[in-house]
């Protein structure tokens, strides 16, 4: 996690993958809706209204 940010007009935390399966995914951002309640990835949910946090990555 790398913080907390207003993005559009909307309260996210801040994310990227330290190591993936894919390699390609690693080091890219991406954004959880926040959530004050949330203490695990498992926790979180995509931003904006996506129904997922990044192609390829797999959740749940």
């Amino acid at each position: 996690m790398d913080g907390i940010a207003e993005v559009a007009g909307e309260e996210v935390f801040v994310l990227h993958l330290i190591q993936a399966r894919d390699p390609d995914l690693v080091g890219r951002p991406f954004f959880a809706a926040y959530d004050e309640r949330a203490t695990w990835f498992s926790d979180l949910k995509p931003a904006f209204g996506a129904s997922r946090f990044l192609v390829g990555l797999d959740h749940g």
